[in-house]
């Protein structure tokens, strides 16, 4: 789905993925154009998805993947009362280096 601020400017993306209703948890993505960071779009439209998920369609579980380097999505996961739940060893190269992918997870109980 496309984020749109309130005078209609294009400022990112968020998609959901992995959705298994009989299990009840699902994968989301955000992508925020980096002139638009830091002004607390993110957090806003992630709380919108999850409000809608778990809340209106009863999902009871929600993970995150992100990269080890993505200082800013790991703090905004925590924010949001995420809990890493795993890692995932030298899954990305990038910059010269391998990092590893946090799993992040947050249930509706």
């Amino acid at each position: 789905m496309a984020i749109e601020s309130l005078e209609g400017t294009l400022i990112g993306s968020i998609s959901t993925n992995s959705c298994n209703f009989r299990h009840g948890t699902f994968k989301y993505g955000v992508s925020i154009f980096r002139e638009h960071w830091r002004n607390g779009y993110a957090s806003d439209v992630i709380r919108i998805l999850l409000r809608y998920y778990l809340e209106e369609l009863r999902y009871l579980k929600v993970n995150a993947h992100v990269y080890a380097f993505n200082e800013r999505s790991i703090v905004l996961q925590e924010h949001l009362g995420f809990v890493q739940e795993g890692r995932i060893r030298d899954m990305v190269f990038t910059k010269g280096q391998r990092y590893d992918e946090y799993v992040y997870g947050l249930t509706n109980s």
